[in-house]
């Protein structure tokens, strides 16, 4: 079992209540820190379970039972160029030189903020990409689809989900109790 880190970001609690602490201790929240950022509410975890799944739904259920709401879900699945080169342990050079098509082939394409001079590409193709050269192992490319599937339900995005997205999405309905009853 090794450790997974993430963080949601929640609304419906106050940070400022007595009990704000306790309420996510007490909901099984012990391997969380607690965080206000910019207004929002963070709770970032380093949850050891035998899978990122079983960490990020076992801590949405605990989030949950603190009685907050999970608005969303970071990692995000939109990347730049210096996100990709941070989570894949390369230089941003590196991943210029991908995405500029100088190195490698079929680079993904970004889908997002295309015309601004900052494009975010899809976590989970990138991932793959790399996955294929080398450069990630696979279950970096599954912890991918598992961010872009949470956050694409948390939006209530379907155009956050991709083919064969609805299969996981399904497996967590049936595993998180909140998602069944969507």
């Amino acid at each position: 079992m090794t450790p997974n880190s993430f963080t949601f970001l929640v609304s419906g609690v106050d940070p400022m209540a007595d009990d704000f602490e306790d309420r996510f201790f007490e909901a099984g929240c012990d391997d969380a820190t607690l965080a206000l950022m910019n207004g929002v509410v963070a709770i970032g975890f380093d949850r050891v379970a035998e899978s990122y799944m079983h960490a990020v739904f076992s801590a949405y259920r605990d989030v949950l039972a603190a009685g907050a709401t999970v608005e969303r879900f970071e990692p995000d699945f939109l990347v730049s160029k210096a996100e990709i080169a941070k989570r894949a342990n390369l230089t941003r050079a590196a991943i210029s030189q991908y995405v500029s098509g100088e190195r490698g082939r079929d680079f993904p394409k970004p889908v997002a903020r295309i015309t601004s001079a900052s494009p975010l590409w899809d976590w989970v193709d990138v991932s793959a990409w790399l996955h294929r050269t080398g450069q990630v192992p696979l279950e970096e490319v599954i912890n991918a689809r598992i961010s872009r599937v949470v956050n694409g339900y948390l939006q209530g995005s379907r155009t956050a989900l991709k083919t064969g997205d609805g299969l996981l999405l399904r497996k967590m309905k049936q595993s998180m109790p909140k998602l069944a009853a969507a």
